[in-house]
């Protein structure tokens, strides 16, 4: 009898099969070797198949990846043009931003696509968008600001991968970081000549460029610095340097500033720059065609146009210590009206002091000496002539000196809030200068001798006022320790080197401008951004070193027909000015030359911003005192006078969506 049997994919014959002595059916070999051959064939092609795909994928997933990364890449450039390439610069731009509309450009962004479908080299594109502008309210160390939420999409080239990064940036005003400082120079500070214990400075002292003790000695008390966000101690306080603190060794210093870790060397980094106010109509914001004036938002402030009443300030003629309506001199701004001539002086007396109530505008020169009370600051649209001792009338009591090694920056703090609560009525004055301050009686010749004459230190090359001085923007190489004053990049190359704004395209770069004969010429349809590269003080024009006839003297015969408020007898200007000033209540201001003679034990009160400055001391002594109310935060401090600000940018957020 036979049967069929379905084995390995194929029916085999009972025939087939023979009994082995174990009485079980075994298949027969015949054949076997080629089956499992090709099974095991079958089996890696299967495998083969597989890992080709599994690799086709991975290759997949790699690329996609690497797209992803990079579109990822592209977004982050995209932003990163939109606001270093165009919304800061124009923000930064007085013909664009001006301070009298500080944020209506900034405000018109809002909804406004800046790029679109920019392509990359083939690699992908961008688009870039403002989302939103905010006013977050005051947020120190802005008194004024709005948040730019900035949105960057990219997609990938030869593919879909798509990322969008979003920044919110806060762009504001804020009061200088200069004003911190006893004395600050916007250039190298110099110091030289003083005997041991012959110079004073009662707080902190500091320059963009190097700081340099000469020869003879400086004695620094300095206060610790607090964060202007939380306000926690970042240092001690002492000397500080754009470049570097010399001599290294600190020989000569006094002080704690004999201390190494209190004289600080930045060697040209960007830590410790103060971006000094530019007081100047760089945007011709009133349309006269004149760049050197006084910017129209001072004037606007003086005449109580913007958040503070209108200023005032006149003579007390009858000593009753208020200032009544017909002793009034300057009321709000003079020299904005026809018939003015923009130069005014006032003279106190201890009987009939000065006295001036908020912010005022003098369009052209002030000359002043003498008592003066109240709170305010004066914004001078060309020179301001100190004639005089300048004296408080009712003075703050004698600013808390920090006990280095033996206080916290805590426990100063808590002396110094105390100090202010009890003097935050006291008076304070500050002379706002767009052009420069001068001492004395400068059409001395003795007097000019020694300042602008031949072997003066404002005729000196390295703080004659040029503004040839490099793109980074002050006198000698910021990293050279050796040879410090070796010219930095485009220094004295005879170019002024600035960047330039074509009003047809809105296209910027930046261009060396020939000096020929002390000037430059702009080529046809652009126009010079002010304060950009050389352009150090802001107003758009080159500056040659400083000229008596130009800078220093008069711009006018000092006559009652040009300068109004004369007192009577006073027929020339020897007849009012002292050849030397004895010492000065009040906040300097100039972003070009503080300049003139100083009296034996000279004392300053307040605090002296400059470019430069050549003050000689007839004898060896003299003290600067910084005056610690200019350091609380907030461009409107709580006694009524506003620093002149300065524009300032901060990263909110900067974040992948």
């Amino acid at each position: 009898m036979s049967y069929l049997r379905r084995s390995c994919n194929r029916w085999i014959w009972r025939s087939e099969l023979r009994e082995n002595p174990s009485g079980l059916f075994l298949i027969d070999q015949k054949g076997a070797a080629l089956l499992i051959a090709l099974g095991i064939m079958i089996m890696l092609s299967f495998i083969g198949i597989a890992a080709i795909t599994t690799t086709s994928i991975d290759l997949d997933i790699s690329g996609s990846e690497k797209r992803s990364t990079q579109s990822l890449y592209l977004a982050e450039a995209g932003l990163q043009r939109a606001v270093y390439e165009y919304i800061l610069p124009s923000f930064n731009d007085e013909n664009i931003s001006p301070l009298t509309n500080l944020f209506g450009w900034i405000n018109s962004l809002q909804g406004d696509t800046i790029y679109q479908d920019v392509d990359v080299s083939g690699q992908g594109s961008y688009t870039v968008v403002v989302t939103s502008v905010t006013d977050p309210g005051a947020a120190p160390p802005y008194f004024d600001c709005r948040d730019v939420t900035v949105e960057s999409h990219s997609v990938s080239g030869g593919g879909s991968e798509n990322r969008t990064v979003v920044g919110v940036m806060r762009f504001g005003i804020e009061p200088s970081d200069a004003f911190d400082y006893a004395y600050f120079m916007n250039h190298f500070g110099w110091w030289a000549g003083y005997p041991n214990g012959g110079a004073t400075i009662n707080g902190n002292t500091g320059c963009n460029g190097h700081y340099d003790l000469v020869n003879g000695w400086l004695t620094v008390n300095g206060n610790p610095r607090y964060s202007p966000i939380d306000g926690e101690p970042m240092d001690n306080g002492g000397v500080y340097a754009g470049g570097y603190v010399f001599p290294l060794d600190g020989s000569n210093y006094q002080g704690m500033a004999q201390y190494e870790e209190n004289r600080h060397s930045y060697a040209g980094t960007e830590l410790p720059y103060a971006d000094m106010p530019n007081l100047n109509d760089a945007g011709d914001i009133d349309g006269d065609g004149n760049i050197q004036e006084l910017s129209p938002y001072y004037l606007m402030l003086a005449r109580g146009e913007l958040e503070l009443p209108a200023g005032r300030a006149g003579q007390d003629l009858n000593g009753n210590g208020t200032l009544q309506a017909s002793e009034v001199v300057i009321d709000g701004c003079y020299g904005d009206d026809v018939g003015e001539t923009g130069n005014v002086v006032l003279v106190g007396t201890d009987a009939n002091p000065i006295i001036i109530e908020g912010p005022l505008a003098v369009t052209g020169d002030l000359v002043i000496r003498g008592n003066i009370g109240g709170q305010g600051a004066f914004y001078v649209g060309r020179n301001t002539y100190i004639a005089g001792t300048i004296a408080y009338e009712d003075p703050p009591s004698e600013r808390p000196t920090f006990d280095y090694g033996h206080e916290t920056p805590e426990e100063y703090k808590v002396r110094v809030n105390s100090w202010l609560e009890a003097n935050q009525d006291k008076d304070i004055v500050a002379f706002m200068t767009r052009e420069s301050i001068i001492t004395g009686n400068h059409p001395d010749s003795w007097w000019q001798k020694f300042i602008v004459g031949q072997g003066g230190w404002l005729g000196d090359p390295r703080n004659d006022g040029c503004e040839d001085v490099g793109t980074d923007r002050v006198y000698g190489t910021l990293t050279n320790q050796s040879d410090p004053y070796n010219p930095s990049e485009k220094e004295m190359d005879g170019y002024w080197t600035v960047e330039l704004y074509d009003e047809s395209t809105g296209e910027r770069q930046t261009l060396d401008l020939q000096i020929i004969a002390g000037a430059v010429s702009v080529p046809s349809g652009w126009r010079v951004v002010p304060g950009s590269g050389e352009d150090v003080d802001g107003d758009g024009a080159y500056d040659d070193p400083y000229n008596y006839n130009d800078d220093i003297a008069f711009d006018a015969s000092f006559n009652s027909s040009n300068y109004h408020n004369i007192p009577n007898g006073i027929n020339n200007y020897s007849d009012l000015a002292d050849f030397r000033v004895g010492a000065i209540d009040g906040i300097l201001f100039s972003n070009h030359a503080v300049a003139g003679w100083m009296e034996e034990e000279f004392v300053m009160n307040g605090g002296l911003v400059s470019r430069n400055e050549s003050l000689i001391c007839a004898g060896g002594h003299i003290t600067l005192n910084h005056d610690p109310r200019l350091s609380q935060t907030g461009g409107l401090l709580p006694f009524g006078i506003q620093l002149p600000p300065v524009k300032g940018y901060a990263s909110v957020s900067w974040e992948e969506k």
